[in-house]
């Protein structure tokens, strides 16, 4: 009799583990699961099934000036994780009441073309705060038409206009101008990242996050019978 209900206790205690290593197990994939197909959420509520986000950065406006130049406008390579440069497609647009030259061009090229000319020298952009530092810088020169400039890396003309920004640590300098280098300027700038992999990888992980949340019901569903199988043993009643 003592031998009946050790053997019964000892398969009791066995029916338990296995039912609370299946629960853990299916926890556990259901949370995985669940956190997988709410990043792929994330990243196409960030960026779309073109890949592609819209992130305001703020107003580049000069009164007087005959430009705005923004230095110091780093979208920089360098992270802890890899980063390759044919990931991104960055560019940046800028929108104004008046049609607007915009211009890319190292930063000692824009400099030098407006040296003597009045412009307003922006060195940081917080588009949290809608804040902006910049420096004005006196002049009375009138520049050569930017358009017929060599040194622009990328240029366009009009009222809404995107230019190619350079993924790199290089010193490059975004200038607004009015199409004939006048005085006042005012435009609003945003950068346009388009990331080629954001819709794979969001697809990817809602379909791999899907597949784990099926997986963690049929675990949890092993679970359940492996406790409702459980039979209380009966004994024969003491002598």
């Amino acid at each position: 009799m003592r031998c009946l209900r050790s053997g019964a206790r000892s398969g009791d205690y066995g029916e338990q583990m296995k039912r609370l290593v299946l629960g853990i197990l299916g926890a556990v994939l259901g949370l995985v699961g669940i956190g997988l197909m709410g990043a792929g959420v994330v990243l196409i509520a960030m960026f779309g099934t073109d890949g592609q986000a819209r992130i305001p950065i703020g107003s580049v406006t000069s009164e007087i000036g005959r430009a705005v130049v923004v230095t110091d406008f780093e979208i920089s390579a360098d992270a802890p994780l890899p980063v390759e440069e044919d990931w991104f497609d960055v560019r940046l647009e800028v929108t104004g009441n008046e049609p607007l030259f915009v211009g890319v061009a190292p930063k000692e090229d824009s400099l030098n073309y407006l040296q003597g000319a009045p412009y307003e020298l922006v060195t940081g952009i917080d588009s949290t705060s809608d804040t902006v530092n910049q420096t004005t810088i006196p002049g009375d020169r009138v520049p050569e038409a930017p358009s017929q400039q060599p040194f622009w890396v990328d240029q366009a003309s009009g009222q809404d206009v995107t230019v190619a920004w350079p993924v790199s640590d290089a010193e490059t300098t975004l200038v607004v101008m009015n199409e004939d280098a006048s005085r006042g300027v005012d435009g609003e700038v945003s950068v346009l990242a388009t990331v080629t992999w954001a819709a794979t990888a969001a697809i990817g992980m809602a379909i791999a996050g899907l597949v784990l949340v099926g997986v963690a019901i049929w675990v949890l569903v092993l679970a359940f019978r492996a406790g409702a199988g459980e039979s209380t043993p009966q004994f024969p009643p003491a002598a």
